[in-house]
């Protein structure tokens, strides 16, 4: 563990952040992961700003009969405020795909989650295979970067609304999830946080350096991540792929998950070493 440390104290000089908490204790993270098998190579799964877990649940199954996806959740409410911003995040992201040996891994990002994929890739190409990148931050989005002082259920749905084009995903259930997780003041700030550094890190000078295969799947009325990022990543992501959905917000994995998989089986088959190996 101390040699992994040591590659993680440089994967974090390359980042050019701060040391992250976990780091400098030399205690290793807990990491929380939802992972229940499938057919095919690990693929690694990371949500958005107020993401979680659950956000890939209908299309797990699904993705389970080409690989095994494993979900990561990001320390956005129990790390420290410094740890939670997206380029801590990747090396966060980077210490997990080593500790279980998952390099070169296949990223799939959602939103923030996306973000912090590009951020481990240009840390360290060769733990890698291939993106996959939905709504992702790092050059324009309509995020919250600022919050009410006590935000209510009414913010909430309002931010909802913005993310989702099919306005049955906005649910009592999945509200007030949210909301007991921003009641706590120290949870907005950490969110707030993580936000901030989302928007400060603007990557579009960096994005001639990402050579592996990339496939940008976006939803058309996208009003966090607009279909302009979308061709702006296209443009500039050399050896990439977009693919777009009417009737789709920011995230298609949910509002569309049969569309979603079958993309990302066709692109994998195509462009994955894993699969190319077999």
């Amino acid at each position: 563990m101390t040699d992994l440390f040591e590659q993680t104290d440089s994967i974090i000089s390359k980042l050019d952040t701060h040391v992250s908490q976990w780091l400098k204790t030399g205690e290793e993270p807990i990491f929380k992961t939802v992972e229940e098998g499938g057919n095919g190579p690990e693929m690694l799964c990371l949500h958005g700003l107020f993401g979680a877990l659950s956000n890939w649940d209908s299309i797990f199954p699904l993705f389970q009969q080409y690989t095994k996806p494993i979900a990561l959740q990001f320390p956005l409410i129990t790390a420290p405020r410094n740890d939670v911003k997206v380029k801590n995040l990747a090396a966060y992201t980077w210490y997990f795909t080593k500790k279980r040996q998952l390099d070169p891994v296949i990223l799939c990002g959602n939103s923030m989650g996306g973000h912090v994929a590009l951020r481990m890739y240009l840390a360290d190409p060769s733990a890698v295979d291939c993106l996959i990148l939905t709504g992702t931050s790092g050059l324009y989005e309509h995020s919250v970067d600022s919050l009410p002082v006590r935000p209510d259920q009414r913010f909430i749905r309002e931010h909802m609304a913005r993310v989702f084009y099919n306005q049955a995903f906005i649910t009592d259930e999945a509200v007030n999830t949210i909301y007991e997780v921003i009641r706590d003041r120290k949870n907005v700030l950490n969110i707030i946080n993580a936000a901030r550094s989302a928007k400060k890190d603007y990557l579009l000078k960096y994005l001639k350096d990402i050579k592996v295969p990339t496939l940008l799947l976006w939803g058309e009325d996208d009003l966090v991540t607009t279909m302009d990022v979308a061709e702006t990543f296209h443009k500039n992501i050399p050896n990439s792929t977009l693919v777009t959905i009417k009737n789709c917000g920011h995230a298609p994995m949910i509002e569309h998950p049969e569309w979603f998989a079958s993309e990302v089986k066709k692109f994998l088959q195509a462009n994955s070493r894993h699969f190319r190996n077999k």
